[in-house]
């Protein structure tokens, strides 16, 4: 019954409404919380689709549940604890557009593959609502009572209290192993029997992997690269932060969310860079029109246009669903390998800098701020990692083996 509508000012911000399917009007009190509590904020635009997307899931479990929200609040009643209870389950469903139980939902924001969703989905769905629910009674009701205060803030508390607990993000090594990118190589090799793309987009798919792969930086990044932060004469990229801007036709811009900076390319990243630009780059119809770097290839009204968040997301899901070596392989994963070969690399240099000094390159060279702990922890995770290689090579110099399977008998 409702969805998010998003779309570009003038300006070139990017905007999102909460929006009823029946009327196709946006819903007053949502909006109103999108536009006072969220946008005057200042908040990115990725930020506020997926706050309008989870006032989409509320209202829709209201809808199904017959209740009346703000009816509700205005007679000074909270929702019970087992509508608190439903309202949990509901956020931990899947409600994609095409679910069997979301038939009251259609939101792209909700996309997942499996019957549930992910931890840190529930975690936001029911972070939002529980902030929503604190905001919207006081636009509501103007004299509340007591009463009513102490069982609004047992709402908002109980809601919040049936958040997962979130897990621990840092000890999990989401980088690809060697094997992996050599496996990977291959595949976007142009010309080789496993690329699985047309010869058109090979040059392109194969340097979009590259800059993940040799730069570490995020898909955003590498959606709003333009010609103009290309230096050629200093073999230079300029990673700059654009947001709403006005040449960006696409109405999901990716954003660049680290600080701008300029990044070294080898002669050969160069090599395959300029010759996607001179030649693949310049035959595609439309992609004149404007310097990013990356474009969409395929024939029709988009020919030429800005490569999508979509676009770049099935030339990774290419690569996963046809071998079995990058099934799991996401564009993420390529930033964590960059960090994992830059401790290696430092760790094997003879003079290493300091752990205080690797952190500061490593925080320029990925957009953190200084100080921020985000290098931090990649520099403890690589310590983990050789503290574990060095006890287990001194356990087999003192002659400590791993049991064998006869050894392994009752008594």
């Amino acid at each position: 019954m409702f969805h998010v509508s998003s779309f570009v000012f003038d300006t070139g911000e990017r905007y999102s409404l909460m929006v009823s399917k029946e009327s196709g009007l946006p819903v007053y009190y949502p909006n109103l919380y999108l536009m006072t509590q969220l946008r005057n904020r200042s908040v990115s635009s990725s930020t506020l689709a997926a706050e309008a997307a989870h006032l989409v899931g509320l209202y829709s479990f209201c809808k199904r549940q017959e209740i009346d929200l703000e009816s509700r609040l205005r007679n000074q009643e909270c929702l019970s604890v087992q509508e608190i209870d439903h309202l949990r389950d509901f956020c931990q469903k899947n409600l994609s557009k095409n679910h069997a139980d979301s038939t009251v939902v259609s939101i792209s924001s909700f996309r997942k593959k499996t019957e549930g969703v992910c931890l840190g989905t529930q975690y936001a769905r029911l972070t939002s609502i529980a902030n929503y629910l604190k905001w919207l009674p006081l636009v509501l009701v103007t004299s509340p009572s007591d009463s009513f205060q102490a069982n609004l803030k047992r709402m908002v508390e109980q809601v919040r209290a049936r958040r997962p607990k979130k897990k621990n993000r840092n000890p999990k090594d989401r980088s690809i192993n060697d094997g992996q990118i050599e496996a990977l190589l291959e595949v976007i090799r142009p010309g080789s029997e496993l690329n699985p793309f047309g010869s058109k987009v090979q040059a392109r798919n194969k340097l979009i992997i590259l800059l993940l792969l040799h730069l570490g930086i995020r898909r955003g990044e590498l959606l709003n690269i333009r010609i103009q932060d290309v230096d050629f004469n200093s073999n230079q990229l300029a990673i700059v932060r654009r947001a709403d801007d006005k040449d960006d036709v696409r109405v999901q811009s990716p954003n660049a969310k680290t600080q701008s900076r300029r990044l070294p390319l080898s002669d050969l990243l160069m090599k395959d860079l300029h010759g996607y630009i001179t030649k693949d780059r310049r035959s595609v119809p439309g992609a004149r029109k404007h310097d990013y770097l990356m474009v969409t290839h395929k024939e029709g009204p988009s020919s030429g246009m800005p490569l999508s968040i979509s676009g770049y997301q099935k030339v990774v899901s290419d690569l996963r669903s046809q071998f079995p070596e990058l099934s799991e392989i996401t564009g993420h994963m390529l930033r964590h390998t960059w960090n994992r070969n830059f401790s290696e690399k430092l760790d094997a240099m003879t003079d290493s800098p300091s752990h205080e000094k690797q952190e500061q390159v490593r925080s320029f060279l990925m957009g953190w701020k200084q100080g921020s702990g985000t290098a931090a922890t990649y520099n403890r995770r690589f310590v983990e990692q050789a503290g574990h290689k060095a006890s287990l090579a001194m356990q087999e110099r003192s002659g400590v083996r791993a049991p064998k399977e006869a050894d392994h008998g009752e008594g």
